[in-house]
């Protein structure tokens, strides 16, 4: 009989997790609290009306690059499976004063048509079991139950549980279950991010796509319809934007009401492409309450043998999509070789 493994969050971490167990012949279930995967890289869809046309931004990471062979290997795979794209972007950077070029000797890749398509292409392939928010682990006869807050105590036992999910969110879940694992992510602080979304009445004449800003309320502005196959999704008179705001603001701000929220980076916005109130023709707001860390982990990964549970997300290795995708990628290999070494005796 297969290892039974239950995988809590189905962003690229815990897909990269999934997708190499699978593959060795493990029994994986993936739960995930939202309505479909893709954690950060992500893509919000705005349904249109009468008069004005659906449209979509990527709200969560912008792009990644890859440099480790293995994640250099996966976005290979990506590309050739037509879900990814290299972004070529004319990228500036702002200090509150100045706009200057940025070298943009990085190379940048996209989902294609959208940021989360490649999580969803991965997804294809796993048991993920959308709309189940994981609020309980207990023992049972050796192995783990998971509870959840839409269907109560789920019947399947397993052997492993992996967490992919924030760090706040996980020291909350491992509390009962695994203080130490519970001690590690709570010692870790995540920011808050307010990501907008502005769909604009015609195009702006500004020389960048990408821009990163050092100073002020916004962190980073981006033309999401310069990306490869945006374009195509929307009217051409049209453009979209995405607006992050910094940490700090984010954090200062994260209870406020979204709309208030919403008007201060609309503003902060025109005011910085030289645009009237009247260039926008829509716009919406999320929040992410656990974006990014201030001092990220870079221990991989972690694995309590004793208690068959581990961690693997980005706030363990670094940040940034690579990150993830080697944290998932790392634990699922760590579990592999400690199985291979109870079936051996070794």
């Amino acid at each position: 009989m297969s290892q039974k493994i239950a995988i809590i969050g189905a962003g690229v971490a815990g897909l990269s997790c999934a997708t190499v167990l699978q593959q060795a012949g493990m029994d994986v279930t993936v739960f995930e609290k939202s309505r479909g995967v893709s954690g950060r890289l992500s893509t919000r869809v705005v349904a249109g009306s009468e008069n004005t046309p659906a449209w979509q931004c990527d709200h969560g990471a912008q792009y990644f690059t890859a440099r480790d062979p293995r994640f250099v290997a996966e976005v290979n795979r990506w590309l050739e499976a037509g879900v990814a794209k290299l972004w070529q972007p004319r990228l500036q950077t702002f200090d509150g004063e100045t706009f200057l070029p940025k070298k943009n000797e990085t190379e940048r890749f996209v989902g294609y048509p959208r940021n989360n398509t490649p999580v969803k292409w991965l997804a294809k392939s796993l048991q993920v079991n959308a709309e189940n928010t994981i609020i309980g682990l207990q023992k049972k006869h050796q192995q783990w139950q998971l509870s959840t807050k839409e269907h109560g105590v789920m019947p399947q036992l397993f052997d492993d549980v992996l967490l992919a999910i924030p760090a706040p969110q996980a020291a909350v879940l491992l509390n009962e279950a695994a203080p130490a694992l519970a001690g590690l992510s709570a010692s870790v602080k995540m920011h808050p991010c307010f990501a907008l979304m502005v769909q604009m009445h015609q195009p702006l004449s500004v020389a960048f796509d990408g821009l990163f800003i050092n100073s002020g309320l916004l962190s980073w502005i981006a033309r999401d319809s310069a990306k490869p196959g945006r374009a195509s999704t929307a009217n051409s008179a049209q453009e979209t934007w995405v607006l992050h705001a910094s940490s700090q603001w984010s954090e200062a701000h994260v209870d406020h009401d979204k709309a208030i929220v919403a008007d201060y980076m609309l503003a902060a916005f025109l005011t910085l492409v030289n645009a009237e109130a009247a260039a926008v023709q829509s716009h919406t707001i999320h929040r992410w309450l656990y974006a990014d860390c201030p001092h990220y982990l870079t221990r991989g990964h972690e694995l309590d043998l004793s208690q068959r549970i581990g961690l693997c997300g980005d706030w363990l290795n670094g940040g940034k999509v690579q990150g993830a995708w080697m944290s998932g990628y790392g634990l699922a290999h760590e579990l592999l070789q400690h199985s291979a070494r109870l079936m051996t005796g070794f």
